[in-house]
Formats: C-alpha cells, sequence, structure tokens
C-alpha cells in the first residue's frame, strides 16, 4: 500500500518535469521563431547593402577615372604653364635686350653727334691730308688744274675750331710747300712738331716718300726713329713703317739710319727697361733648339766607350750650332730675288701713312672706344658677354706691343707670330747676327772645352784608349792582335781550367772500386745490392771525367773562336765609328766661321 502513493508521487514529478520541457521547448521555438524572423530581416538589409556597396564601386571607379582625368588635365596644364613660364622669362628677357640695345642706339646717335661735333673737322682734314699725300694731287697743282689757295684756306679754317690738332698744321705745311711759301711751310711745320713730334716727323717722311724725295724722307725719318720711338714699346705702326724702311720704300737713308738706331737700341747700356735687349744669353735657348741630333748612328761607339756617353754626345751636339742655325737660317732667309727696281713702289710706306694719318688722338680714342663697345653691343643684340669679348679680342689685337727684343726674337725664330714682310725680318736678323754669331761661338767653345784628348774603349774586357783627333794615325792591326791575344790567351786559361777538377776522377774512380771490393765482405742482402749500385755509379762517374775534359775544352775553345772574331768585328765597326764621330764634331766646329760670315742679303 505504501508503495502506490510513492510511484503516484514520481509520476507526477515525471509530469511535472515534462511539463516545464515542454514549456521549455516552446520558449525555445518561440526564440527561434524569433531569431528567424530577425535573420530574415537581416538578409533583407545585407542585401541592400550590397546593392548599396555595388552602387558605391560604380560611383568609387567613377570618381577614380575622373580623378585620374583631372590629374592628366593638371599635369598637361602644368607643362602649358611651365612652357609660357619659360616663354615669358624669355620674353621678358629679350624685351629687357630690346631695350638695352634700344638704349644702346640712342647713346651711340648721342656720341656720334657729339663726335661729329667735336671732331668732325679733322675728318675732313684726314681726307685733305690723304689727297696732299698721292703724287697725283702735286701734279694737278703743278699743272694749274689745282689751286693751292684753295686747300691753304681749307685748313686754315678748321685751324680756327681745332688749333691743337697736328695733322692740321701738317698738312697745311704739304700745301705751303705746294704754293712754294717757305716761311709758312716752316711756321706749320714747327707748330705740328710742338704738338707731336714723333707723328709729325713719321709724316713729313712719308709724304716726302710719296713724291719721290728720299733724302728728305730719310733726314725726317731720322728724327723719328731717335725721338719718338720706344724701344720697350712697339707696335703694330711701327712694324708697317719697319717694313717700309727695310724695302728702301723711303730710300737708302732711311734704311741707313734704321740700321743706326738698331744697333743703338742693341748695344745701349743694361740699364731700366733696356736691361736685357740683345744679350748673346737672350739667343742660346733659341739655338740649343736647333741642335742636330745624329740619331743611333754612334751606338755602337757609345757601348764600347767607358765613360759619360750622354755627356760626350751632348757635347758633340753642341758643336752641330753651327750647321743647324746655318740651315735655318738659310731656309727663313733665301736670297733676295733681284728684280727691276720699279719706281713708286710704296706699298707699306702707303699703309704706314694711312695708319698714321687715321689714327685717333687721345681726345678722340675714349669717345671711340664708346663707340665701338657701344656697336659690339649693338650687333649682338644685347648678348654683353658676347660684345665684350669681341670687343676685348679687338682691342687686344690693336694694342699689341712687344719690345725690342721680342721683336728679333720673332723676326728670326718665330715669323708666324708677327705680321713683319721678308725685307724687314732681314733687316732684323742683320742687326741681331753678331750676337747669334757670338752665342755660337760660347757653344762651340762649351763643346771643344769638354772634348777629351782620348777616348777608353772596352770589348769583351779588354780596353785600350784611342785619340780624339780624326786624323791622329792608329795602328789598326796591331790593336787587332792585341784584342786577339788577350782573348785567346782568356780562352785558353778557361780551357785550361778544366783538368784542375782531380777530386771527382780520383776520388769518384776509388771510391766506386773500394766500394765494389770491400761490400761483398761487409755487407749482404739488401745493403749489399745497394752498396755495390752506389759503387758502380761512383767508378763511373769518376772515369767519365778522363772524357769530359777534352769535350769541354774543345766547347770552349769553340766559343772563344766566336768570341773572338765579334769582337773584331766590333773593333773594326768602333775605330771606323770614331773616325766618323769626331770628323763630324769638327766639320760642325769649322763651320764657325761660315756662320759669321754668312750675309743675309745675299751678297
Amino acid at each position: 500500500m505504501s508503495e502506490q502513493p510513492e510511484a503516484d508521487a514520481s509520476l507526477n514529478e515525471l509530469r511535472d518535469g515534462l511539463k516545464e520541457i515542454r514549456e521549455a521547448q516552446q520558449r525555445r521555438e518561440g526564440d527561434l521563431k524569433a531569431l528567424h524572423d530577425r535573420f530574415g530581416t537581416l538578409s533583407g538589409g545585407l542585401e541592400v547593402l550590397g546593392g548599396r556597396a555595388k552602387e558605391l564601386a560604380l560611383q568609387v571607379e567613377s570618381v577614380s577615372s575622373a580623378t585620374e582625368e583631372l590629374r592628366e588635365g593638371l599635369s598637361r596644364t602644368q607643362s602649358e604653364l611651365g612652357q609660357v613660364k619659360a616663354e615669358l622669362t624669355d620674353f621678358r628677357s629679350q624685351y629687357e635686350r630690346d631695350q638695352a640695345v634700344l638704349a644702346a642706339q640712342f647713346e651711340l646717335d648721342r656720341i656720334t653727334e657729339e663726335w661729329q661735333r667735336r671732331f668732325g673737322n679733322r675728318e675732313k682734314v684726314r681726307s685733305l691730308a690723304r689727297g696732299l699725300v698721292k703724287q697725283l694731287t702735286p701734279q694737278l697743282v703743278k699743272s694749274g688744274v689745282l689751286r693751292t689757295d684753295n686747300l691753304r684756306l681749307f685748313v686754315e679754317k678748321h685751324l680756327v675750331h681745332d688749333p691743337d690738332f697736328w695733322l692740321a698744321h701738317a698738312t697745311l705745311a704739304v700745301a705751303a710747300r705746294l704754293d712754294g711759301d717757305d716761311e709758312v711751310r716752316l711756321t706749320a711745320m714747327g707748330q705740328a712738331q710742338g704738338l707731336d713730334l714723333g707723328k709729325a716727323n713719321l709724316f713729313f717722311s712719308l709724304a716726302a716718300a710719296r713724291t719721290g724725295e728720299h733724302e728728305r724722307a730719310g733726314n725726317w725719318m731720322d728724327g723719328y726713329l731717335q725721338h719718338a720711338v720706344d724701344p720697350d714699346r712697339l707696335g703694330r705702326d711701327f712694324l708697317v713703317v719697319l717694313d717700309a724702311v727695310a724695302s728702301r720704300e723711303l730710300g737708302d737713308l732711311a734704311h741707313s739710319y734704321a740700321r743706326q738706331v738698331m744697333v743703338r737700341w742693341g748695344t745701349e747700356a743694361a740699364a731700366g727697361g733696356t736691361a736685357a735687349r740683345a744679350s748673346v744669353r737672350r739667343w742660346t735657348p733659341q739655338l740649343r733648339k736647333l741642335l742636330a741630333s745624329p740619331g743611333d748612328r754612334f751606338e755602337s761607339l757609345g757601348q764600347a766607350y767607358d765613360g759619360d756617353w750622354p755627356a760626350l754626345l751632348e757635347h758633340w751636339r753642341l758643336a752641330t750650332v753651327t750647321t743647324g742655325t746655318l740651315a735655318h737660317l738659310r731656309k727663313e732667309f733665301p736670297p733676295p730675288t733681284r728684280t727691276a727696281s720699279t719706281p713708286g713702289r710704296v706699298r707699306y710706306a702707303e699703309t704706314a701713312i694711312d695708319r698714321l694719318i687715321g689714327h685717333l688722338e687721345p681726345d678722340e680714342a675714349a669717345l671711340h672706344t664708346k663707340k665701338e663697345a657701344l656697336r659690339r653691343f649693338i650687333e649682338h643684340r644685347g648678348n654683353e658677354e658676347a660684345a665684350q669679348e669681341e670687343h676685348e679680342l679687338r682691342q687686344g689685337a690693336d694694342a699689341e706691343v712687344m719690345d725690342f727684343t721680342t721683336l728679333l726674337d720673332n723676326a728670326v725664330f718665330k715669323p708666324s707670330q708677327i705680321a713683319l714682310g721678308d725685307d724687314a725680318r732681314r733687316l732684323a736678323l742683320m742687326q741681331m747676327l753678331p750676337n747669334l754669331c757670338t752665342a755660337a761661338g760660347d757653344l762651340v767653345a762649351a763643346s771643344l772645352s769638354h772634348r777629351p784628348q782620348s777616348i777608353r774603349i772596352v770589348i769583351q774586357g779588354w780596353h785600350t784608349r784611342l785619340p780624339t783627333d780624326p786624323a791622329a794615325s792608329i795602328d789598326g792591326k796591331s790593336l787587332a792582335d792585341a784584342l786577339e791575344t788577350e782573348l785567346l790567351e782568356r780562352t785558353e786559361a778557361d780551357a785550361a781550367a778544366v783538368d784542375r777538377n782531380l777530386p771527382r776522377r780520383v776520388g769518384g774512380t776509388a771510391g766506386g772500386l773500394s766500394a765494389l771490393v770491400l761490400a761483398p765482405f761487409l755487407l749482404g742482402g739488401f745493403l749489399l745490392a745497394l752498396a755495390l749500385l752506389v759503387g758502380a755509379f761512383a767508378g763511373v762517374w769518376g772515369l767519365l771525367d778522363v772524357t769530359r775534359v777534352p769535350a769541354e775544352r774543345g766547347r770552349i775553345r769553340e766559343a772563344g773562336v766566336v768570341r773572338r772574331q765579334s769582337a773584331q768585328r766590333r773593333l773594326q765597326d768602333v775605330l771606323s765609328r770614331r773616325i766618323e764621330f769626331f770628323a763630324e764634331w769638327n766639320e760642325h766646329v769649322a763651320r764657325l766661321p761660315e756662320l759669321c760670315a754668312w750675309d743675309p742679303t745675299g751678297k
């Protein structure tokens, strides 16, 4: 009875548990349904989000494409802006240059007007002076076609405006001479010389030469050379005058005066700026460049010479200064061609007087320099650097000066560096030829002072002394016999020395025989065989010395024959080269009088 209630109670508990489970399951189903509903909602949201994401991706791609196009556009714009900026910069630079060129043109016009106002009369005087120094003008005056009164009035009119212009007074003197008015001529000459002595003297000299009055031309030229030429500052104008004088376009008297003045320049006291002029030492480096080289003709003599061969060869080369200098002078100054004289040939004199008349005075030169600089600037369209470079080149070429020594050096040794004619170069050479002769003589004396009386020759250990006089008698046969004897004795001594190897012959033979005889009694087995082998080898080595000696002696004697033959050929070659070497040395030395007596005029 008690068990029934317990079972009912257990069933009730099970029913309650099942009920709770069912209720829990219902709650879970409700939760799952709610979750399902929420999942559906979320799925819809995700689909919407996916659509929006696709739309955004399309929009981003569109924006990226637009951005790329914008970037390319910006790049093109930047490039175009850079080009525009460069063009603007170039335009601005060109505009500034154009403005500078325009300003330079205005300044050039202003300076030109000032030039015309201040110096316009001088150009007219120069034009008149050029006409007066031509031969045609005096002929017109003599024939009565041209009146000198008009010429004088014209010049005097300009003298009123510019009394300090030397050329106006000089031109008046020439006009007065044509008119026969000595008083006016002398007064005008004095005025011209007072204003510029050098230019006036040169003008009168060149003007006289144009009319064939060579004596007057020479006298005026003497005054010009004596008082107006600085030997330390010789310019292009002087070179043209020197060409005219050297070509005798101004007559023999002017040529003679020029030679005297150049001699004075070359021999005046070593003081001030003329200290280094025409020094004998000045020409030694140039003469050294003319020394000859023998090449390898005397190589065998040099190899046999027992001494400082390069020093001896250098002293031999010093003697070649005579031959080298003569060859250079004859090449550069061939005998002048003797053609029929042509009166009135004034090629250099015409150039000289044109340059003199056109030479600007100091007050003109300042404005002229400004004008030329402005012209270069305008020609180069405002390129200041290029204009300045060209201007400096022109100024440097026009202002090139040199001292008298440099003129002589260029005229004789560097003709391509100086604009000088053949006659002027020949005149310069005549001035420096005595100094060249003295310098060459010093080199020859130095050559002879280092020439020994004899030289020591060594051939394969045999040595002897040979005289440096090529004419000295030498017994070649005795030398050859002495060489042969010494080398033969040396060969025989070497051959005899081969027979002195007694330890090998005695020791090897005795040792080998001892080993062969005693070994069987003392040793056995392997040691006996080894001892017998060593003994046999030692005995053969000792006995072979008997045949080695004659063979070695024969080889030494054969080598001695070859050596003696080579030595004899070497001796004969050395003897021949000695004569040739010192004979040429004497020949070069003997040409010094020929060099000193050489006449550049070809007489």
